[in-house]
Formats: C-alpha cells, sequence, structure tokens
C-alpha cells in the first residue's frame, strides 16, 4: 500500500519473490506461532513493551501512561499493543495502511480484501482464527493479574497514512512505534519525523523501534526470527547474516535496508536522541565465527548487534 508521498508506511505482505518462496516463508512463521501458543510468549512481550513505555516516559517526561495522549505508527494486523495502552489508561489512538481483523466478520474480511489485497487478507484470516484470538486472551488475562481491563475498541484504529492526519502540533504526549520503521522508504521517513516532531508536545517523546537491517534479525527471513535465533538445532537453508553475505533468499515484504547510524542521521533533524537501548545486545552472538565476521568485516559490531533498537526521541524547538 502507499502513503501520500507515494511509499509505503508498512511493509506489504505481497512482495514480489516467487509463489513456493512465499508458502516456505508461510509454513515457517506458522510453525513457529503453534510452538508458542501453549505459552504466552507474544502476550508477555507486549505487556514488557507497554511497561517499558510507562518508565521511559516517567524517567524523561515526568509522568506514566494514564492520562497520556499517545499515537501508534503502525498498529498492525493485531493492534493489541494500542488496546493494551488503553487499558494503562493512555488515550490513545493509532493508524495503519492496512485494516485489522478485530471481530473476524464477513465485513471485516470483505474490507480487507478490497483494501489489503487477497493474501495479506487470507493470511490474516488464518492467523486469527489459528493465534489470535488466543494472543487476546492472554493479553487480557496478564493485564487483569495488573488490575487492569483490557477492551477491544475499533474506534481507536484509523486505516490511513499516518503522514497525512490532521493531528494538532504540540497534542502528543507519546507516538510509538514497533517494527514498522524498517518498512518505511528513508525519504519518507524524513517527511513523516518531522511531522511527529511538531505533533509532539515539548515535554513529549517519541519512542521508536525498529528492527535493524544489519542485525542478524534485520533481514526479516523466518529462519531468522527473534524467537528462533538462539535454536542452535534448527536447520536451515540461508545462513547467519543471509541478507549481508549471500543474499540467495529474500524476505516477503519491503524493507529499507537502514543501519542504525542511518536513522540517528534520519531522527536528528527533528529530534534529540536521549536513548538507545537494544532488546537483545548478544543476539547472534554464537555465530559470530571468524570466517562470518572476516566476510562482514565492513559492519561494527554496535551494527551487527543492533536488532530491534529503540530510539528515545525528544523533539528539537526552534
Amino acid at each position: 500500500m502507499s502513503d501520500s508521498t507515494g511509499h509505503s508506511e508498512c511493509g506489504t505482505s505481497a512482495a514480489p519473490i516467487p509463489f513456493p518462496e512465499k508458502l516456505r516463508e508461510l509454513w515457517s512463521i506458522f510453525r513457529m506461532r503453534l510452538a508458542d501458543l501453549s505459552r504466552p510468549a507474544s502476550a508477555e512481550g507486549i505487556l514488557a513493551d507497554v511497561a517499558e513505555y510507562d518508565a521511559v516516559l516517567r524517567q524523561y517526561a515526568g509522568r506514566g501512561l494514564a492520562g497520556a495522549k499517545a499515537f501508534e505508527v503502525g498498529f498492525g494486523a493485531r493492534p493489541l499493543r494500542l488496546f493494551a495502552l488503553a487499558a494503562w489508561g493512555a488515550d490513545v489512538t493509532g493508524s495503519d495502511l492496512d485494516v485489522p481483523l478485530i471481530h473476524g466478520s464477513p465485513r471485516e474480511f470483505a474490507a480487507m480484501m478490497r483494501r489489503n489485497g487477497v493474501e495479506r487478507a487470507v493470511k490474516s484470516a488464518l492467523r486469527f482464527a489459528f493465534f489470535d484470538l488466543k494472543e487476546r486472551h492472554d493479553l487480557k488475562k496478564l493485564l487483569r493479574a495488573r488490575g487492569l481491563e483490557m477492551k477491544v475498541e475499533p474506534q481507536r484504529l484509523i486505516v490511513a497514512d499516518a503522514a497525512a492526519l490532521p493531528i494538532p502540533e504540540g497534542s502528543l504526549d507519546l507516538i510509538y512505534s514497533e517494527d514498522v520503521f524498517e518498512h518505511i522508504p528513508a525519504d519518507a521517513i524524513g517527511v513523516l519525523t518531522a511531522k511527529m516532531a511538531r505533533w509532539l508536545k515539548p515535554s513529549g517523546l517519541a519512542l521508536i523501534r525498529p528492527n535493524v537491517f544489519p542485525g542478524i534479525v534485520g533481514g526479516h527471513l523466518a529462519e531468522w526470527f527473534p524467537q528462533v535465533v538462539n535454536d542452535r538445532n534448527r536447520r536451515r537453508r540461508s545462513e547467519p547474516w543471509e541478507h549481508l553475505r549471500r543474499r540467495r533468499f529474500r524476505p516477503n515484504t519491503y524493507l529499507n535496508e537502514l543501519s542504525r547510524a542511518s536513522y540517528r542521521e534520519l531522527f536528528a533533524p527533528n529530534f534529540e536522541i536521549l536513548e538507545e537501548r537494544v532488546k537483545d545486545p548478544g543476539l547472534g552472538r554464537a555465530y559470530l565465527t571468524a570466517e562470518v565476521a572476516g566476510e562482514l568485516n565492513e559492519w561494527p559490531e554496535e551494527e551487527l548487534f543492533s536488532n530491534q533498537t529503540l530510539f528515545v526521541l525528544r523533539p528539537r524547538r526552534a
């Protein structure tokens, strides 16, 4: 899908790769999700992210999520993080270019077919039936253990290009985004971040966590998703850092291939970078043998172990 600048805000699942490769990637993802059904790992990760947002806001803005005006860039097919923020007490909305599947109704599915295309709609429907309801139940249970109640509120979800929304200047306490910015072309990031800086209050923060391309999971191949990287017994066709070394396989999504340093350059004109937090700093280190390191000698270790890096950003003021 394209935004107002002619670019994709979120990666499309209809990437131009051979159909057998699509099936192989989808099967790998399906197997991983099946393995997760027996434990609430995904819901726990969402709750950990929200708790981190609350702590970072308290640290740098002097307030928590309760009562904060928040906005999510790219809520995705499963907008549970947004609903968790609302349960935490935030007044939160979000945007995405794709229609989400919330209730699983035929009307939703038809709207998804029209907006997202057949492939994305079918994938979303299968994921909803097999995994999403269980994940939603797990998250509700974890929130209730904290004395919080999650409500599924579709009115918080705007299907639109974020950069085209008429958000008032200085109206937001928090803008956040997870695993989205790596799917936005660099020039479109420049347009969007300039607007984000204007939308935020002077004390507001943007918490942007892209999956940085040079990291071992940055190539977005299912064989190297974060939850399976440490499985040394897993059979793989691709090699560690395949996307930097061999490039024999392509992910089923668009990637801008930006490094961590490139994100800094893109954020710097409009934001002060207060902090950079790598979610799992050692992820993939066991695979960095002398041979692999020799092939990757143009990449500093900071880049190779960036993976999911949270940029804590404060808007610059003239």
